[in-house]
């Protein structure tokens, strides 16, 4: 069923700025269950671990088939839903950004359309699940020292390293470098994740990096291969069709929480961008459709 909004798990609360939890076959309900097996999202880095069985979720509308040995990373704002689940174990965890290292957050922190899965070997599957069980056992443990919360966050950056390294197997080593360039692109699509309701030109995300636009719009498109706009509209448009896709609220109103007042200019940036109008992709996705299927058999404490 399509609700008026998205729900949002936030980790504020969470000791450690963490929330870790074994994946079991044997699903027991929690008190959220059923929102969290609704289409949502979180602000934190989600990662996903499975040992073993097979799972389906929906990432930012694709269908991700996940095998035994594979982990997948969930960025923050990205919506996800698990719809279907088999003889699964393994882990899932939740971190807030602000504990990562730089340099990995500048690696895995991609765009918000993409999706992060990898199939491990047996050796990076051990290396990866022993991790967690380390994070598991010191988030958990009773009588914390006092560099408990250091210890935790050198597990979590381990791990995350891990994930960097898988990131970036594929790439040439130009690539590899956590260079100034590298970090600029990194800290552009951070700010644009957290102003781009209202801030509209990359000039004013310039301003607030200290250079100049032309050495941002340089940079962006020397790492990425686009431009600082393209960057800027792509966030604007995902979280547009975040919106069409699981609420039911009227394009008008979109675009209005999306901080254009002139929701005609945001039908045509909207059709241009995406090769629809707003209701033609809405119509497209049939989304109440795709996304009415409840999980089965997984154990998520969120």
């Amino acid at each position: 069923m399509i609700k008026d909004e998205i729900h949002l798990f936030e980790l504020a609360k969470s000791s450690y700025g963490l929330v870790i939890s074994p994946m079991l076959a044997s699903f027991v309900p929690v008190e959220n269950a059923a929102t969290a097996f609704d289409p949502h999202r979180h602000d934190s880095f989600g990662l996903f671990l499975l040992r073993s069985g097979e799972m389906t979720m929906m990432v930012e509308g694709q269908e991700i088939i996940m095998q035994r040995s594979s982990l997948l990373l969930v960025q923050p704002g990205q919506v996800h839903q698990c719809i279907q689940s088999t003889k699964i174990s393994g882990w899932v965890m939740f971190v807030d950004g602000k504990n990562l290292d730089m340099k990995t957050r500048a690696v895995t922190e991609q765009s918000a359309q993409e999706i992060a899965l990898f199939s491990l070997g047996s050796d990076g599957l051990l290396f990866t699940d022993q991790l967690l069980l380390s994070i598991y056992q010191a988030a958990e443990d009773k009588n914390p020292g006092p560099f408990q919360t250091e210890m935790l966050h050198a597990l979590i950056n381990a791990l995350f390293y891990q994930a960097a390294n898988l990131h970036l197997l594929p790439k040439s080593s130009a690539e590899r470098s956590a260079s100034r360039p590298a970090q600029i692109v990194q800290q552009y699509k951070g700010l644009i994740k957290s102003h781009f309701k209202n801030l509209r030109r990359p000039a004013e995300y310039a301003a607030l990096l200290h250079i100049s636009v032309r050495h941002l719009n340089d940079t962006v498109k020397a790492q990425t291969g686009y431009s600082a706009t393209y960057l800027l509209q792509q966030e604007v448009i995902g979280e547009a069709k975040r919106q069409l896709t699981y609420t039911t609220k009227m394009v008008k109103e979109i675009a209005f929480n999306l901080g254009y007042g002139d929701y005609k200019y945001f039908i045509r940036l909207f059709t241009k961008i995406v090769g629809q109008s707003p209701s033609g992709f809405r119509k497209n996705t049939k989304s109440a459709n795709i996304y009415s299927n409840k999980s089965a058999g997984l154990q998520m404490e969120y």
